[in-house]
């Protein structure tokens, strides 16, 4: 397990992928927005066991299943269109939870192309592995030891819970738009809406 998180958060080169199981709401759209998106939270990309949302200027992702590469590509074009386009800076929650597997190799790649090309970009991102014991010991143990060789201004964070990614993200909030108890019921809308299309 160790072999295939150390490699999630590294350089790779830009893949491309076709459409995917998943539904994808665009941003301009407030008829569709409204159908699967409360007021606060906007979902862009959701299947069976990932959920891909924006909540203000925070990117969410939770991966609940099997990390797929055509999500994740997805959710690089997400995140790239959301900091091109936000007036203030960007933070990212990214959320692995407890029964999630490694990714596999086409799907690392094109999650070390998010590490590489757009969390450069944003004012943090912070990654949390859930599920405590040995299998958080093993993502977070990944997590420092990429922190040693990304650059020394790495906006990555990892963590074992919700509530310290929270304290963490929560300077970097856009004001106004419920702090954390916002981007804590954000997270769990969210959660709500894995698998639970149509």
């Amino acid at each position: 397990m160790f072999r295939h998180w150390s490699h999630l958060f590294s350089g790779a080169e830009i893949l491309s992928c076709g459409p995917g199981p998943f539904d994808v709401v665009t941003v301009n759209s407030s008829t569709l927005a409204k159908e699967i998106s409360s007021p606060t939270v906007l979902v862009r990309a959701v299947d069976d066991a990932h959920v891909v949302g924006i909540w203000g200027n925070t990117l969410i992702q939770i991966w609940r299943g099997a990390p797929t590469n055509a999500l994740t590509a997805e959710a690089n074009r997400i995140a790239r269109e959301l900091v091109a386009s936000s007036p203030v800076p960007v933070s990212n929650l990214f959320i692995v939870e407890a029964k999630s597997p490694p990714p596999d190799d086409e799907t690392r790649k094109t999650l070390a192309t998010f590490s590489r090309d757009i969390v450069s970009r944003m004012s943090i991102s912070v990654v949390v592995a859930e599920g405590g014991g040995f299998r958080s010991a093993l993502v977070r143990g990944v997590g420092v030891a990429l922190t040693m060789i990304l650059p020394h201004s790495s906006k990555f964070k990892f963590v074992n819970d919700l509530s310290g990614a929270v304290s963490l993200i929560e300077p970097h909030l856009k004001p106004g738009i419920g702090g954390a108890p916002g981007l804590i019921n954000a997270v769990h809308e969210l959660r709500g809406k894995i698998g639970a299309r149509g």
